[in-house]
């Protein structure tokens, strides 16, 4: 703001026009060797050019005022007064009338940009809509963050995107949706202005528009949790339900007519103009007013961030909020080709299932970790299943229908494959990786849920590589159908039966977290992602129940292993070593121990140490001691 200064002589004479309510031999004490000029409002205009003209009035007669003080060019310095809170914060105002009045003194009058609406001086700034969080403050008495935040909650159920077309400039051409809009010269006007890291300047010959459009009720509580928050918002970085538009006029114009409010007072217009006035009005910076650089912007700046503008804006415009967030006819339709292309079969796709089943096989027989992470990267379900997904979310009979021929073949494929390798490897030992694909839990459907979350996120946003969602999709995928297939091959049920269900678990989980997430971003409306959703948690639900158990059991166990004493025990009068195999929950309990001592241990001190174990879990257990001598 400010800068170039005018230099006034500490003897000038000082004019103060006032409504008759003010305490004027007070001040003439505080002035020491100035003079000051007492007029009423009557003689307002005696004034010379170039004066210092001190105000205590109400906004209406400020403002009536103020293109005679541009054309003048009158110093204005404005004391506090209870009928021009507005006008006066705008320039830093606060404190007592004595205590502006001594700042005014030896204050260094600056060339302040001068904003008009419709013809009219703006002091504060013009809310457009039911924007209470880009309203104008008291800098005597500011809200909380907090009390902005629950005040801008009422009347939630009838938010609504109002439509505006904004000329920007002299040519920019903008239809947009908002649900308010605030115009300002000075950003630190509003709590909003608060928020920004940037000040933007008094005299930078720009005034300053920001709109509030949040496309759904969840985007509007992130904005006014984003203001509300501590840290500084970056004009480079905007929320994405706030645009900012900076031009020295912008015409706004509202085909069903906007109410908004001009310093306080209440007007409605179908068209409403603002600009910078060419003319600058010399004001007195008051106490609180933040200095800036003086830089006149030669361009105008707009930032739409994530706004509703032209088709967009016309789909929104004048409808209830919606929950979750639209996305766009456009963002659907380029989501939507490529999703159609993943549900369609093909030869690579066939190619590269056999190839990860295939892959993660030899993980699992060499026990080796890093091969079948190999496979779960190499593995293409991820294609289908988002495309399922899609399918669910917006109950598209034609995509549902491809997806679950894609993704049945390629499954059916795999576990073919995975059986044949079980016939043909003479290798029938269960190895580590194998088993632990074999009790599924609870832990397993919150990691399907999370990679579901994450595939559907990034096919929404093209920045991100798919390679991602492969691979946080096919981690929980590939290796439980191999081990399935491996378990028909030997004829072992209980082994296949639990690798298909954690396999269940994850495409169940997968395809409700990723149609979920599509609802949320704004690929499916509600009313058409119940019905898929509703299947899909119905299935959900059905595998539940098992998974619970497990987890149920898993947990157990756990506490059974904590209550187990382990390393160094005395028994039989010396230390023995103790170590656990296993732990199995049942009725009663199984724990499988190996000891070893120096010396050997008999069947009472195995029972003295089963009767220990039962006293710590709190229940009788089964104990199966392998004894070992140590030499």
């Amino acid at each position: 703001m400010g800068d170039r200064e005018q230099e006034s002589p500490a003897d000038a004479d000082l004019y103060l026009i006032h409504d008759g309510t003010l305490d004027v031999p007070s001040l003439v004490e505080l002035a020491a060797d100035r003079r000051l000029i007492d007029l009423g409002w009557e003689k307002r205009s005696t004034p010379p050019a170039g004066a210092r003209v001190l105000l205590y009035l109400g906004v209406a007669e400020i403002r009536e005022l103020a293109l005679l003080a541009v054309e003048r060019q009158w110093e204005i310095g404005l004391l506090p007064h209870s009928e021009a809170e507005r006008a006066t914060r705008t320039v830093g105002v606060k404190g007592s009338v004595e205590q502006v009045f001594r700042h005014y003194l030896d204050a260094q009058a600056i060339e302040a940009d001068v904003l008009t609406c419709n013809g009219q001086v703006v002091f504060s700034s013009v809310v457009i809509g039911e924007v209470l969080a880009l309203r104008p403050y008291d800098a005597n008495r500011p809200p909380t963050r907090r009390s902005t935040f629950f005040r801008s909650l009422r009347g939630l159920r009838d938010l609504r995107l109002r439509s505006y077309k904004l000329t920007i400039g002299k040519e920019r051409k903008i239809t947009l949706a908002a649900f308010g809009l605030v115009v300002m010269e000075y950003t630190q006007s509003t709590l909003i202005g608060r928020c920004f890291s940037e000040a933007l300047s008094i005299s930078d010959g720009r005034l300053t528009m920001l709109a509030l459009a949040p496309r759904s009720v969840l985007s509007y509580f992130w904005v006014l949790l984003r203001l509300m928050l501590p840290r500084k918002i970056s004009l480079s970085r905007l929320p994405g339900a706030v645009g900012l538009f900076r031009s020295d006029r912008v015409l706004l114009e509202a085909p069903r007519g906007a109410n908004y409010s001009l310093d306080g007072a209440l007007v409605s217009a179908k068209e409403i103009e603002f600009r910078i006035l060419e003319q600058r009005m010399r004001v007195l910076p008051g106490p609180a007013l933040a200095l800036g650089e003086d830089q006149v912007q030669a361009k105008d700046s707009i930032k739409l961030s994530q706004l509703p503008v032209d088709e967009t804006a016309r789909q929104l415009a004048e409808k209830p909020l919606p929950i979750f967030s639209h996305a766009s006819e456009e963002e659907y339709r380029e989501l939507f080709v490529s999703l159609r292309e993943n549900a369609t079969l093909s030869s690579p796709y066939l190619v590269l299932t056999i190839l990860s089943v295939l892959l993660a096989l030899a993980g699992l027989y060499a026990n080796s970790a890093p091969v079948i992470i190999g496979a779960m990267i190499l593995a293409p379900l991820m294609s289908p299943i988002i495309s399922l997904a899609m399918g669910l979310a917006r109950t598209e009979p034609f995509l549902i229908r491809n997806s679950l021929r894609t993704l049945l073949i390629g499954v059916g494929s795999g576990l073919l494959c995975a059986v044949c390798v079980a016939w043909l490897m003479p290798l029938e030992n269960l190895t580590t990786e194998m088993q632990a694909r074999l009790s599924p839990t609870l832990l397993d459907l919150s990691v399907a849920v999370i990679s579901g979350v994450a595939g559907a996120y990034a096919h929404a946003k093209e920045g991100i590589a798919k390679s991602l969602a492969g691979v946080a999709i096919a981690v929980a995928l590939v290796p439980p159908l191999s081990v399935a297939g491996i378990g028909i091959g030997w004829g072992e049920w209980s082994m296949a039966k639990g690798a298909l269900l954690l396999f269940i678990t994850n495409l169940v989980g997968i395809s409700l977290a990723a149609s979920a997430t599509f609802l949320v971003m704004g690929f499916a409306p509600f009313k058409l992602a119940r019905k898929g959703l509703a299947i899909a948690l119905l299935l959900a639900a059905g595998i539940t129940a098992p998974l619970y158990i497990a987890f149920r059991d898993l947990v157990e166990q756990g506490r059974i292993v904590q209550e187990i004493p382990s390393g160094e025990i005395e028994l039989a009068g010396q230390q023995v070593g103790l170590r656990i195999l296993e732990v199995r929950t049942g009725t009663p309990p199984l724990v499988r121990l190996v000891l070893s001592s120096s010396k050997g241990l008999d069947e009472g001190d195995v029972d003295r140490l089963k009767q220990l174990i039962s006293e710590r879990v709190g229940s009788s257990v089964v104990l199966e001691a392998q004894l070992n001598l140590r030499r």
